[in-house]
């Protein structure tokens, strides 16, 4: 490593971390403290740092990660680069990977983005890619919680970057992991849309949900809701994953909808939109109204508004997820292993519309 460039990442440590130690910084980087030392005076000397006893901090003047005579905290020198990997960049994602990018842009900090195409094992390519290019930290958006949750465990384990998990749980986690996240309490917007459901006199509410990363906590939270309502049993689908040409999923609407006929059941919660949607038309197209003989609570928020009959939908705080995790990573980089790991849960909203 050249004079110039140890010097840039001794400057880019003090502007994340508010100082540096040199005994901590040649154990992390396999530096001698003597260059280290070196490479510290000349920055001092340039007014760029102040030298304290054990290492050195930032000029009282210069407080911020922000660009200034440094130059960090722009994009050609960015505080740190952090890496994002998402199954995929399309639907749910978007507001999440905003999120992150404008609490980056904030903060001068450089995002790498990966997709996974929801294969685990281009998950694990991507952790080991982005960790070999010397990113300072990653967020995981994983492909495919509670599958092979074994082998992302190990994955996670066998880098030496910094991992928070976004929109999935930590939990099942080994103990001796270290790893932050940040996810929607995805279990609690179910007990929104039921809880709101009862509240409009409803005794039975049906769920209807495509096999998603979501699905799992969302059925959770809707039996939690139902019992503690004592609500009659009500029917419970999963749709496949729309396929171009098949008819399948139209078939399960059918189904879906004459179970909760038969069993006196009118209102249902329905994870995604899309899926909300195609019940509705079904509904309608039975000649009954929305929502005085079927009421319908989308789950996502992404196209609910766009429907016939605009649609009362439970929304997960995807921006603010997307903040928080890269929040996440600013600690875990400041703090390192003195800092406990992070389990950070954010609530959804509900937003009432005409079908409820």
């Amino acid at each position: 490593m050249i004079a110039e460039q140890r010097r840039e990442r001794i400057l880019r440590e003090i502007v994340l971390r508010g100082r540096i130690e040199v005994a901590d910084f040649a154990r992390r980087t396999e530096l001698s403290g003597m260059t280290i030392r070196r490479d510290l005076a000349v920055l001092a000397e340039r007014g760029l740092i102040r030298r304290v006893h054990g290492g050195a901090v930032l000029p009282e003047t210069a407080d911020a990660p922000a660009a200034g005579a440094r130059g960090i905290g722009t994009s050609s020198r960015p505080v740190a680069t952090i890496g994002l990997i998402v199954p995929d960049a399309a639907y749910y994602f978007p507001p999440v990977i905003r999120g992150v990018g404008e609490a980056a842009r904030g903060v001068g900090i450089r995002i790498v983005l990966g997709t996974t195409n929801y294969d685990p094992r281009e998950e694990h390519h991507q952790l080991a890619r982005l960790d070999a290019g010397g990113v300072d930290a990653i967020m995981l958006v994983t492909a495919r919680p509670g599958l092979d949750d074994e082998a992302t465990w190990q994955a996670i384990g066998g880098i030496r970057t910094p991992v928070v998990l976004v929109e999935r749980s930590a939990d099942g986690a080994p103990t001796t992991l270290r790893v932050d996240s940040v996810r929607s309490d995805h279990a609690f917007g179910a007990e929104l849309a039921v809880d709101h459901l009862a509240a409009r006199g409803h005794r039975g509410v049906g769920l209807l949900m495509r096999e998603t990363a979501t699905a799992p906590w969302v059925a959770q939270g809707h039996l939690r809701a139902c019992r503690r309502h004592g609500m009659v049993d009500a029917p419970v689908a999963t749709a496949p994953s729309p396929t171009w040409g098949d008819g399948s999923t139209s078939d399960v609407l059918r189904a879906f909808l004459d179970d909760c006929v038969a069993s006196g059941v009118r209102a249902a919660v329905v994870l995604p939109d899309d899926l909300a949607v195609g019940l509705l038309g079904i509904v309608e197209g039975r000649g009954m109204r929305v929502p005085e003989d079927f009421a319908l609570v989308a789950y996502d928020d992404e196209i609910a508004s766009f429907a016939t009959v605009p649609l009362t939908a439970v929304a997960p705080p995807k921006l603010a997820v997307g903040r928080r995790a890269l929040e996440a990573c600013l600690m875990r980089l400041e703090q390192r292993e003195q800092a406990p790991a992070e389990r950070i849960q954010l609530t959804p909203t509900i937003h009432v519309r005409q079908s409820t």
